[in-house]
């Protein structure tokens, strides 16, 4: 059974001229801030680093959701957990030892998540799952917003959830691209049960609204499936 949705607005959809107000304006609505980390190097983009986040943590009370797309997670990430971050996820792709990253993460106050990207199959990552809190499956190629959702990578979703539910672990199952009001709902059913959405939330009119939209269609694929 998936544990309640999560919703984590991403702010690389967000108007980063504006950053402190667009937080400000999903403050009670959105139940994680999902912050990209890109490092133009692990991915051909490059955004916002750990002096930001620690401003960001000073204008909102939202838990942060660091997504760590970069190389060399060892070095960069503990800093974002000392940060005041709730949850850092690296890239399976990027580490070597998972295990021991999670392990420091944890030790530095926060909850330890691992990515994996579209093209990284997940059966060699399942034996992780005791060590981590968190899943991130790329439902895109990771290291750009507003790509369409690939339906193809929920059979990721599910052997993820088969194996949470098996060996009854807590661990949260999160999804990350093209996650709208079109697309959560298959999100959800596959066993979802966190689901960064970006241009769903900040191309509304109303973010918040758009995010008690999101999780209202996640609560209900939830309920339909069981």
């Amino acid at each position: 059974m998936s544990a309640k949705p999560i919703i984590a607005p991403s702010i690389l959809a967000s108007d980063f001229s504006r950053l402190g107000d667009e937080v400000r304006a999903i403050e009670g609505s959105a139940d994680w801030v999902h912050v990209d980390v890109m490092d133009n190097h692990f991915v051909p983009n490059l955004t916002i680093g750990l002096p930001v986040v620690r401003s960001l943590r000073e204008v909102t009370k939202i838990p942060f959701d660091v997504h760590l797309m970069i190389t060399d997670p060892e070095q960069w990430a503990p800093g974002y957990a000392e940060a005041g971050a709730h949850n850092v996820t690296f890239h399976a792709e990027a580490c070597e030892n998972p295990v021991a990253l999670a392990k420091t993460l944890r030790a530095a106050g926060a909850k330890a998540g691992l990515a994996i990207d579209r093209d990284t199959p997940v059966e060699p990552y399942l034996e992780l799952l005791p060590y981590v809190d968190t899943v991130l499956i790329m439902t895109i190629k990771a290291g750009f917003g507003g790509q369409k959702f690939l339906p193809e990578m929920l059979d990721k979703v599910r052997d993820v959830r088969r194996r949470i539910t098996a060996k009854d672990l807590a661990v949260r199952l999160e999804v990350d691209g093209g996650i709208a009001a079109d697309t959560i709902a298959q999100a959800a059913e596959a066993g979802a049960d966190a689901f960064v959405a970006g241009t769903a939330v900040y191309g509304a009119e109303d973010p918040a609204e758009a995010i008690r939209k999101l999780r209202a269609l996640a609560v209900a694929a939830q309920a339909s499936h069981h």
